[in-house]
């Protein structure tokens, strides 16, 4: 055995080098139907060239890079992920997407490899939408189109998409596609470029994309936050189309991110002042201001001062010396009344307020009595779809029903009685059982109809039926 043995001394190394070095081109071969990452070379007019690491580069149609308004989306120098269609005589031909560029009988390595393809929704069909792929028909479901769903399918006839081939099978007589699941890798790659970049407290513009009852989805670069419904608006809002609509560009600040759960908080609200921080410079205690009633709950009502603000009329502060069962007793969601500021606390964000009842102002009355027949004078104290509830001397209340308002009196009652205004009108009426009192204006001006509604109620008061009365009077405000 000769130590120190080489090949050259053989006169073989030579031979050695070229076997060797076409041996590492055979492992550097680029696979037909694999996924590989090259950087770009040239751009030419219909070729972009891609060194992939081999001794050859590999070409690209100019045309799969370029935008829908035909602008190019790379530059050289540039690095891309592209699949390899095929490599023969020393060319190899890339692909992002499989389009007319690639032959048709690489439809096959395509389904196999995950290459892209580009096709053409051509109709809705039951289940999903008849789809054309270099000039074969496939079939993409509903659930594969898009990420979410958006909008009725036929929005997507006409549309040029890549799709990934799931199936591929009889010769090519049954192609089924996926779009969705291209849109998910796609995703997760903007999500992983987000995370190192995005932070509570970051201010971005988004794409409105979806709503729903409990808020509305933002696209965020590729990813959907949610704007919950609290963070679409100060104040109360009970659809998400009354601040935003799909499509619309918005601002919003990122609140919280949970990669985990793939969970983006967003706010609209956040990036508008918020009206507490100023509302000692608007409002003060003992103020009368109108108001708008939101909501109704069995302790109060909740009034909007202004949209942001909200105060509370307990039960207790809504009725002048008369006790009541329930709010929709005497209010109503949507009616516009009076009130007066009792306290206002800007921290714990909470105003208590009073339903303001003019004829109580001043001082404080005796309770005032009366009888059937009185002509007073009242003030409009709330406004219900069966009539107006007036604040009368006395610091008592009464119905002036619809059915007992004068001729002159119909149509649009916020207008012909805004509340304060003042009104005359007759007692008709009066439950000693409840104290509920009925009021008319049209017994005033229809005499001979009054007083038979008169003598009617006072046959009804000697025959001691008071049942009889309260029915008529539960009637009235029916």
């Amino acid at each position: 055995m000769n130590e120190g043995f080489r090949p050259e001394d053989s006169g073989e190394g030579e031979d050695f080098s070229v076997l060797f070095e076409a041996s590492m081109d055979r492992l550097n071969k680029p696979v037909r139907d694999t996924k590989i990452t090259g950087t770009v070379v040239s751009i030419g007019d219909e070729w972009i060239f891609v060194d992939i690491g081999g001794k050859s580069e590999g070409n690209i149609a100019t045309e799969e890079l370029k935008d829908a308004e035909g602008n190019l989306t790379v530059k050289p120098g540039d690095t891309i992920e592209c699949y390899v269609i095929s490599s023969k005589a020393g060319e190899t031909l890339l692909s992002v997407k499989m389009t007319a560029a690639a032959s048709d009988d690489a439809l096959r390595g395509a389904c196999r490899s995950g290459i892209p393809v580009e096709g053409k929704v051509e109709a809705v069909r039951k289940g999903g939408y008849q789809v054309s792929v270099l000039g074969k028909q496939a079939f993409c479901p509903h659930s594969q189109i898009d990420l979410y769903p958006s909008g009725p399918p036929e929005q997507n006839v006409g549309k040029t998409f890549a799709f990934r081939i799931v199936e591929y099978s009889g010769g090519g007589r049954n192609i089924v596609l996926s779009r969705r699941q291209l849109l998910e890798e796609e995703q997760q790659k903007k999500v992983s470029a987000l995370k190192e970049r995005l932070n509570p407290g970051d201010i971005l513009e988004g794409t409105v994309k979806n709503l729903a009852s409990f808020g509305a989805f933002v696209d965020i670069g590729g990813v959907e936050g949610l704007i919950p419904m609290s963070e679409l608006a100060w104040h109360r809002v009970k659809e998400p189309s009354e601040i935003v609509k799909t499509g619309e560009t918005v601002t919003v600040k990122v609140l919280d991110i949970d990669w985990e759960k793939k969970r983006i908080s967003l706010s609209l609200k956040q990036l508008g002042e918020d009206p507490w921080k100023s509302i000692h410079t608007r409002y003060a205690e003992n103020q009368v201001l109108p108001g708008k009633v939101t909501r109704l709950t069995p302790f109060g009502a909740f009034v909007e001062l202004e949209p942001g603000i909200e105060g509370l009329v307990h039960i207790s502060h809504m009725s002048a010396g008369k006790r009541i069962a329930h709010p929709k007793d005497v209010l109503s969601e949507g009616e516009e009344i009076s009130v007066r500021i009792l306290a206002l606390d800007s921290q714990a964000k909470r105003i208590s307020l009073e339903i303001y009842h003019p004829a109580s102002e001043g001082q404080s009355e005796p309770k005032a009595e009366f009888k059937e027949g009185d002509v007073v004078k009242g003030t409009v104290e709330s406004i219900k779809k069966y009539g107006i509830f007036l604040s009368l001397p006395g610091n008592r209340s009464g119905l002036l029903h619809l059915s007992e308002m004068a001729s002159d009196h119909a149509g649009d009652l916020r207008r012909k009685f805004p509340p304060g205004s003042s009104v005359e009108v007759e007692i008709v009426g009066i439950d000693n059982e409840t104290g509920k009192i009925a009021l008319s204006t049209k017994s005033m001006s229809e005499g001979t109809q009054g007083g038979s509604y008169r003598e009617y109620v006072k046959q009804q008061n000697n025959s001691n039926s008071l049942g009889t009365l309260a029915d008529l009077l539960k009637k009235m405000n029916q």
